[in-house]
């Protein structure tokens, strides 16, 4: 999946991080991991001071995935009566 040593040991060192982000974004593990690694390498490419990366990426991660989560949201359509966005049937008919 990821061939670079250098990202599995990032994944390796974040992996709580990334499980806690993915729950809290109701996002799959492995595109919380993409997105990280991607995150990552944009914000280490112009970086003067690398110890700051890691809290950098995951504030990047979180607002990305938050972003993209509002935007499915808005996106999808209203369900059938008595079922509301999530497709959970409601009490009242």
């Amino acid at each position: 999946m990821f061939s670079d040593t250098t990202d599995q040991q990032l994944l390796a060192s974040e992996k709580r991080v990334i499980e806690l982000l993915a729950r809290e974004t109701h996002t799959a593990v492995v595109t919380v991991q993409e997105t990280f690694l991607i995150a990552h390498a944009k914000l280490s490419a112009g970086a003067r001071i690398k110890s700051y990366l890691p809290l950098l990426t995951r504030n990047t991660v979180r607002c990305i995935l938050k972003a993209q989560n509002v935007s499915k949201d808005r996106v999808a359509p209203a369900s059938a009566a008595g079922t509301n966005r999530a497709g959970i049937a409601s009490a009242i008919p």
